[in-house]
């Protein structure tokens, strides 16, 4: 089942392949190769065969990219998002492009600090009407009302910002569903009984219980792969004192 299945995150790749050309630009550069066995979202897989992937690199870090990791783990921010969309971190422009496909989207408000990736998107794709690209630091934004905000800034790693992200930009904006790139991992390793502590946000568990049942539908529960449970747990107490109020 998507976003699983190796013949949907492929032609996703190759549609981005068809539409985003290799380039430097000072320090940012875009890339093309190929993997074998790309790191998937939620599981192992080792038997995958080579994958053709399109990298963001700042000098050598690897910042994102389109490849069965960030298809996966992007697939439920795109598939919630409704109304007016605040975005955190432009990319490549592959959750912002798929979010603007949506006839129920109505507007998408990108912050990005980089004009450098600004104009790498811009290189790529054309001009649409819904989207509004603001260039400049996101926690000096001015106040917005959103209807989705998702925060994608963290390059696939797991971190004590996201809580302190969540904090900071509810205080900037009103926002009526808040997400982050990664919460679904997070959420899904976290123990049932730490869970049972905290008020959890109803999309936040909408996203992860869909997103746990495609990989089930999948035959994917058994290669199911757990975050640090440390880590987690840090983390989820922190959001402890937030959701709850404390």
């Amino acid at each position: 089942m998507i976003p699983f299945e190796k013949s949907y995150y492929i032609q996703k790749i190759k549609d981005y392949e068809n539409k985003i050309k290799e380039k430097k630009l000072n320090k940012y550069s875009i890339l093309k190769t190929n993997i074998k066995n790309p790191k998937k979202y939620l599981y192992k897989d080792l038997n995958d065969s080579k994958v053709s992937i399109i990298e963001l690199r700042e000098n050598e870090n690897i910042m994102m990219s389109i490849s069965p990791y960030e298809i996966q783990g992007s697939f439920e921010a795109i598939k919630w998002a409704y109304g007016k969309v605040g975005i955190v971190g432009l990319g490549l422009g592959y959750v912002v492009q798929e979010i603007l496909k949506k006839d129920d989207v109505e507007e998408v408000v990108v912050y990005e600090i980089s004009e450098d990736i600004i104009n790498l998107y811009r290189e790529n794709f054309s001009k649409n009407n819904k989207l509004r690209i603001i260039k400049g630091d996101a926690f000096k934004a001015k106040r917005e009302s959103f209807n989705c905000f998702y925060s994608d800034i963290y390059q696939y790693k797991l971190t004590k910002n996201v809580v302190e992200d969540y904090i900071k930009f509810n205080k900037i904006h009103s926002i009526d569903e808040y997400s982050f790139w990664g919460m679904e991992h997070f959420l899904l390793s976290c123990a049932i009984e730490d869970l049972l502590m905290i008020y959890i946000p109803e999309n936040w568990i909408h996203m992860a219980q869909d997103l746990f049942n495609r990989l089930s539908d999948h035959n994917k529960i058994d290669d199911f792969v757990r975050l640090d449970e440390n880590e987690v747990r840090d983390i989820l107490l922190m959001f402890k004192k937030v959701l709850n109020n404390e």
